[in-house]
């Protein structure tokens, strides 16, 4: 079973490499001004973010921001219809004042807020924000947005990585290719992708990679440098590569080295980043076009973002569809409420169907619980993996796709609310502040 760990990643002194390592206490939440980063011409060397050390904590203050200048990447274009403003009570204060709102008036009233802090204490809606390393925070209630708020350095228009995030468009994607004809949720993904007969992938369905119940043994413990994921983060470029390195090189190499099951496909639920890769090569066989291609055509675009997003890449030029993915908060919260009303976007006679009702209503919907659905995290008891994205439709009645070092986007269908958040937390599992987490979120709905 998972835990909470005080696990963060500095720089190793011995290897001059990130390096997951037990602290006693959280670092001080500093900002990327408040820590020197990036600051001077030249930058000094202690104080330079690259390649090398942008996952090692205070270095995430900078880097969650500016990922397009630390690897390779690929822009995913709006170009669709002219996306909905989402209007706000204030909409002449100026967006990205350092810890203050655009707009906090409206349909949900915040004041007075608390949040249990996970250790017996509480918290301020401040406090909480604070404590949790926020960079971005927004609440969207109706098609209103009733409270943004930016921290360190960040605004409307700021990209900020999404990391597992994007394994939901991912998903998404995928749903989109099934409905098209493209491919069917009891083909075998080795039917579009024959390389993955040779693999443990071979006998796993479409619709066991979009739920994660391949049964692939892949172990997703960041706190252990050794672990699978942490490999993987060299293969597919999110982590430099060191001297030694003779492994794979790139995603879809890396892919053909887990050859090893732990159980049968089908019977249970483990999460698994390279699983969300596998299903975006399959589902770019399949239609015949680039993820990156595929997330602008059929979602960026319909949904009306406001800004153009990116994507990082491997060594060979494929995205980083397990968590690579790059936006503006408001931009995720669109994408959030598009899922949440059925796919639609817009309001009143400005309304339209950006993506199929079909595929954003099996997404909302959470699916069956099966044993161990919380995956072993033992926050989530009740939850489910469906489609990709997390669900709290057995708990709270809502869906969140998340990814690690604080990045959440709670959708509730039924009160229309979304509440986006980005964050730069140095534990990088969400399970360390989950319990906070679910206690801002029953706050909100209940004010709602």
């Amino acid at each position: 079973m998972l835990t909470p760990q005080l696990v963060v990643t500095l720089m190793s002194p011995e290897t001059g490499r990130p390096r997951p390592t037990a602290l006693d206490v959280l670092p001080t939440p500093v900002t990327a001004v408040e820590a020197g980063l990036m600051v001077g011409v030249p930058v000094p060397e202690d104080k330079r973010v690259h390649h090398g050390n942008w996952s090692a904590w205070p270095n995430t203050r900078w880097s969650f921001t500016h990922m397009d200048e630390l690897r390779a990447s690929a822009r995913i274009t709006a170009g669709g219809p002219a996306g909905d403003l989402l209007p706000d009570a204030s909409p002449d204060v100026p967006a990205g004042s350092e810890g203050t709102a655009a707009s906090e008036t409206g349909l949900v009233d915040l004041d007075g807020l608390t949040v249990d802090d996970g250790d017996g204490g509480s918290w301020t809606l401040d406090e909480m924000l604070h404590h949790t390393y926020t960079d971005g925070f927004l609440v969207l209630h109706k098609g209103r947005v009733v409270a943004e708020r930016y921290f360190n350095g960040m605004d409307r228009s700021t990209r900020h990585i999404m990391f597992s995030m994007t394994k939901t468009v991912t998903g998404v994607l995928a749903l989109l290719a099934v409905e098209s004809g493209a491919m069917a949720m009891d083909d075998l993904l080795s039917v579009h992708v024959p390389e993955l007969a040779e693999t443990a992938y071979a006998p796993v369905t479409v619709e066991q990679a979009l739920d994660m119940t391949d049964g692939i043994r892949f172990v997703e413990d960041y706190s252990d440098s050794r672990s699978d994921i942490n490999r993987y983060g060299v293969a597919m470029a999110f982590s430099p590569t060191p001297g030694t390195w003779d492994g794979p090189d790139g995603i879809h190499e890396a892919i053909m080295t887990f050859t090893e099951r732990d159980q049968p496909p089908g019977e249970s639920f483990l999460y698994k980043s390279v699983t969300t890769d596998v299903l975006a090569w399959v589902t770019a066989r399949a239609t015949g076009r680039r993820w990156v291609d595929g997330v602008a055509e059929q979602i960026w675009g319909p949904m009306g973002a406001e800004g153009d997003a990116s994507v990082m890449l491997d060594s060979r030029g494929i995205a980083v569809s397990c968590g690579g993915m790059s936006c503006t908060l408001r931009d995720l919260a669109r994408f959030g409420r598009m899922l949440a009303r059925s796919g639609r976007v817009g309001e009143g006679a400005d309304e339209r169907q950006a993506i199929s009702a079909t595929v954003a209503d099996d997404v909302a919907a959470g699916g069956t619980p099966y044993p161990g659905s919380g995956g072993g995290y033992p926050t989530r008891e009740g939850w489910t993996f469906h489609r990709h994205c997390w669900n709290l439709q057995q708990v709270m009645g809502a869906f969140m796709p998340m990814g690690i070092h604080g990045q959440r986007v709670f959708c509730h269908p039924e009160k229309d609310l979304v509440v986006a958040k980005f964050g730069a937390h140095p534990v990088t599992g969400n399970v360390y502040t989950d319990v906070a987490h679910e206690s801002l979120f029953r706050g909100i709905l209940d004010r709602c």
